[in-house]
């Protein structure tokens, strides 16, 4: 429920003038946290890469922005309420702590600072167009057991803990990968020491840049120290048609490729000429 008067008395409210400024195109959802408030000196939250898509095209379908912020609101501020659409976002964006009555109190002097910065109109209607987009979420993590032809779930040998895979952006060929309590399902954080690297398809190295990386979760790329990731939050992005080799003291080496999806409606460009397309096999066993 919107409280627009209680945000600044009508006595001291300037009057919103367009003419006065510039329109101010906001930007569109981040791929990475944003700057942090002053009541945290460092965000606990990363919001999930996004990509704005004009229509849904993901392989899990595009969802409406403004859903998953109402699902992070749940889950990282219990008990609090987004009174507009102007804090749904700023919520989302940032990680304010505090009490209920704090977070309130700093949500109201950000507020203040928009309106006077970029006018009441401004400030609600770029939220607004914000949360309204369709996008295509990476890190947006399944429900434990849940399995589809995109969702994958394997044991690690040795160990109560299995590797997850589960989609992202299909246009950015995004696959995310956490680790998952065997008997549960639920997910976990980094439950043993390892290392996980991305390498060169050993069948077919020469198809792929000679070069290896190390992986690390989205957290620990944003700063967060491992300590500080909340509790079965910690994901990794992957691309697909990648191969990995999981590395644990001791262990025997697990290696494992990510699936490669089929992007949406991938035909040929048209040229203008007549096109016959041949198609070898891909693997001769």
């Amino acid at each position: 429920m919107k409280t627009k008067a209680a945000r600044q008395p009508k006595a001291t409210r300037q009057p919103y003038n367009s003419s006065k400024r510039t329109r101010r195109t906001r930007t569109k959802p981040k791929s990475s946290a944003g700057e942090s408030s002053k009541a945290s000196a460092a965000p606990a939250f990363v919001p999930p890469p996004c990509i704005p898509l004009p229509k849904s095209t993901s392989a899990t379908g595009g969802v409406l922005f403004r859903d998953l912020c109402v699902e992070h609101i749940k889950a990282y501020y219990p008990g609090i309420q987004p009174r507009n659409d102007w804090e749904l976002l700023y919520l989302t964006e940032r990680r304010v702590k505090g009490t209920a009555e704090e977070i309130y109190a700093e949500l109201d002097k950000q507020y203040i600072r928009d309106i006077e910065s970029l006018g009441f109109e401004e400030c609600e209607e770029s939220a607004a167009e914000t949360l309204n987009w369709i996008v295509e979420p990476t890190g947006v993590k399944p429900q434990p057991k849940e399995v589809n032809k995109y969702i994958h779930i394997s044991p690690i040998p040795g160990t109560e803990y299995s590797i997850r895979l589960f989609p992202g952006s299909i246009s950015a060929a995004e696959y995310c990968l956490d680790f998952v309590d065997s008997a549960s399902g639920e997910p976990v954080n980094s439950p043993f020491k390892f290392e996980l690297w991305g390498i060169p398809d050993p069948e077919t190295p020469w198809l792929s840049m000679p070069m290896t990386q190390e992986m690390r979760s989205i957290e620990r790329i944003h700063g967060i120290k491992q300590g500080d990731i909340l509790p079965g939050h910690e994901k990794f992005i992957l691309r697909d048609g990648q191969t990995c080799v999981l590395i644990r003291p001791g262990q025997p080496k697990v290696l494992f490729n990510v699936p490669i999806r089929k992007m949406p409606d991938c035909k040929p460009q048209a040229t203008g000429e007549e096109l016959h397309i041949i198609r070898f096999p891909k693997v001769i066993e």
